[in-house]
């Protein structure tokens, strides 16, 4: 069963809780009894890129070397900034 991570709209209290994705009823909060609203704290990233597969579509561009480079950057700093890296 998954877990959401809910804020209350009223008093900013956030908390966890375990619910049935097809249960769609509303979530009081367990301080004030208010409205809450799904929060995504951290969302789960993974990057992955084989650079070495032979069937590349990078690999049919012009100036496929500059745009793997490029990418490889892009990755590097996303990953950076997430404090990932």
């Amino acid at each position: 069963m998954p877990h959401y991570d809910r804020i209350c709209i009223n008093c900013g209290n956030v908390f966890e809780i375990f619910r049935r994705m097809s249960d769609s009823s509303p979530v009081p909060c367990p301080k004030c009894k208010n409205e809450t609203q799904n929060i995504i704290l951290e969302a789960p990233t993974t990057f992955t890129r084989n650079i070495d597969h032979p069937d590349s579509p990078l690999d049919e561009i012009p100036g496929h070397e500059q745009k793997r480079k490029m990418a490889d950057a892009v990755i590097r700093k996303t990953l950076k900034d997430m404090g990932k890296l």
